[in-house]
């Protein structure tokens, strides 16, 4: 791993109200722009290693020293969680940049999710490099004793103090690795501790991202791989990469590996008619294309994509068959259904016929109320009065068309109950996951008695 806070990347200052922001940059500007959080106390440089990686693969990458950390000016006061929210979009629009994708890692990941909430519109994905849900007693007990900062020794005492440390932390890193945070955390000063102070006085709110396409993904052995769970249940939608042998700085160990993930969910999520050129490192034309060729080759094969986790086992196969497109007829194998396709522009009253977002609707919000009762089942709770309506709605960009869905689900449960178990069903439901980071789901809860 490098020692070299400067690195390779192009590297610039930004001038900010409260001073100057340092960053790093690599990858072309019409790209997908993936806008990175360090950890505390460090600096940008944890990223350097990753950025060359993530710019072959079509991703435009900045790294940004959080205000008071590494090469960036520190704020005249403590700042809270919101306040670094607030600066990551004054950063963002000092370097020109409208919508990003924002990936922060364990402290950064908190001020990531905040500048989210604090402004949706302007995040297309999100991705999670290790972030703390902590309990109200954990963030006490942590705001009480986990950064106690040091004293200036004038024989150098504390280098060793910031040293053994970050060896504490650590255990793996070798001597080069912790040189480089030694000069991180001097370049903070004494008190190194205040962006966890933000951290640790404020309570992590997770229920306004559901729609939100989210990546976690991080070393096995990173400090914060023992919170999957719970980070899971607090995001239900987004998959889990854990990549082996990494710790906190994967980034840096495994660039290649950590950037091929990154990568993939920010091209996946790009914007339409945004720039996503195909990886350097992979011939041919365009990333459809690859895909395609892909997924062809492995159905064939194996009969169901070469993804599928391991354990993997076929329960049920339909097959329907379809005649004339969007004018023609669907016939299942089983021949229980066998109705005319007419489109919704073209059926008059009382015509008979359906569409294929009639079609995906009513598959989905059979499968969900399904998965709805069986999360109830687990949880010994009665299910009653529970329907679930679908809306699914069609769109255009240029030439091409994508799908919103909404989901409305009622039950006699109360509403907060009823949320815990729409979150849950979401992980069982089969189209909830064949569809997540894929298409906008935007879901309604009733409930009450």
């Amino acid at each position: 791993m490098t020692t070299d806070l400067r690195g390779r990347s192009d590297r610039g200052y930004l001038r900010l109200p409260w001073g100057q922001v340092h960053y790093r940059q690599a990858g072309p500007t019409d790209a997908p722009t993936l806008l990175m959080l360090h950890q505390s106390p460090l600096s940008s440089a944890t990223y350097e290693p990753v950025l060359a990686p993530l710019a072959k693969r079509g991703v435009r990458a900045i790294a940004v020293d959080t205000p008071g950390f590494g090469m960036s000016d520190p704020a005249p006061e403590p700042w809270s969680v919101e306040r670094y929210a607030e600066a990551v979009w004054q950063i963002s629009d000092a370097l020109g940049l409208d919508r990003v994708h924002l990936l922060g890692q364990h402290t950064g990941a908190v001020f990531a999710l905040a500048a989210t909430l604090r402004d949706r519109d302007r995040v297309r994905g999100l991705v999670f490099q290790g972030i703390p849900v902590y309990s109200d007693e954990e963030r006490a007990a942590k705001a009480a004793s986990y950064a106690p900062g040091y004293t200036v020794d004038g024989e150098g005492g504390h280098l060793r103090t910031i040293w053994d440390r970050i060896s504490w932390l650590y255990p793996t890193l070798g001597a080069d690795s912790v040189s480089r945070q030694v000069a991180e955390y001097l370049s903070v000063g004494p008190d190194y501790g205040v962006a966890y102070r933000a951290v640790f006085d404020h309570p992590l709110r997770t229920e306004g991202v559901a729609d939100v396409p989210i990546l976690l993904c991080h070393g096995s052995e990173d400090v914060l791989n023992r919170m999957n769970a719970e980070v899971q249940r607090a995001f239900p939608h987004a998959p889990l990469v854990v990549l082996p042998g990494g710790t906190d700085f994967v980034a840096e160990e495994q660039p290649e590996a950590f950037a091929e993930e990154v990568a993939k969910h920010v091209r996946t999520h790009a914007a339409p008619g945004e720039a996503v050129p195909a990886p350097a490192n992979e011939p041919g034309g365009s990333i459809s294309g690859l895909v395609d060729g892909a997924i062809s080759e492995s159905v064939a094969s194996s009969g169901h994509l070469a993804s599928d986790p391991p354990g993997y086992r076929t329960l049920h196969t339909s097959r329907v068959t379809v005649r004339g497109g969007r004018t023609g007829s669907a016939r299942s194998s089983t021949g229980s259904l066998d109705l005319p396709l007419v489109r919704p522009g073209d059926r008059s009253a009382g015509q008979a016929g359906t569409d294929p977002e009639e079609l995906f609707a009513a598959g989905y919000a059979a499968c969900f109320r399904s998965a709805l009762e069986a999360v109830a089942r687990r949880e010994k709770v009665k299910l009653a009065g529970a329907t679930v309506t679908t809306e699914v709605t069609l769109g255009a960009v240029g030439d091409a068309y994508g799908l919103g869905v909404t989901l409305r689900v009622d039950a006699k449960l109360p509403p907060g109950r009823l949320a815990e178990f729409v979150e849950r069903a979401h992980q069982v439901c089969p189209f909830s996951r064949a569809v997540h980071g894929n298409i906008r789901v935007t879901t309604r809860v009733g409930g009450g008695g």
